[in-house]
């Protein structure tokens, strides 16, 4: 069982301003038969966007202790496991062992300063 806030498919994730700029953070997501799916938000600016917290190298999940999901100089999404990176903006694979990958986007809509997940 996570600890993790739960969205749903349609549903609020939270306000753009509860989301700092170059920061990440986790979610569960759960849809209407019961399945969950850890999924985890980044911003830039005034975009933010969403992908399933799974590395498409080993199909780990991408972070192991704060929940952070960027690169120390926060410019990439970045693979603790294995130290792969990926573009924030498509989640493709820039470097390390992940080359020729990409993250599985989950989208998302910024409306009146909410990030909403699309309906599923």
């Amino acid at each position: 069982m996570s600890d993790l806030p739960v969205v749903t498919p349609g549903g609020v994730v939270c306000r753009l301003d509860d989301l700092a700029d170059a920061s990440s953070r986790p979610f569960l997501l759960r849809f209407d038969d019961g399945e969950e799916v850890e999924i985890f938000l980044v911003r830039r600016g005034e975009d933010v966007f969403a992908y399933v917290n799974e590395c498409p190298h080993e199909n780990l999940p991408l972070q192991w202790e704060n929940g952070s999901f960027l690169s120390l100089d926060k410019q990439r999404i970045f693979c603790q496991v294995h130290g792969a990176s990926f573009d924030m903006a498509s989640g493709e694979a820039v470097s390390g062992p992940a080359l020729g990958g990409c993250l599985m986007k989950v989208p998302v809509l910024l409306a009146d300063g909410e990030i909403r997940l699309a309906p599923r």
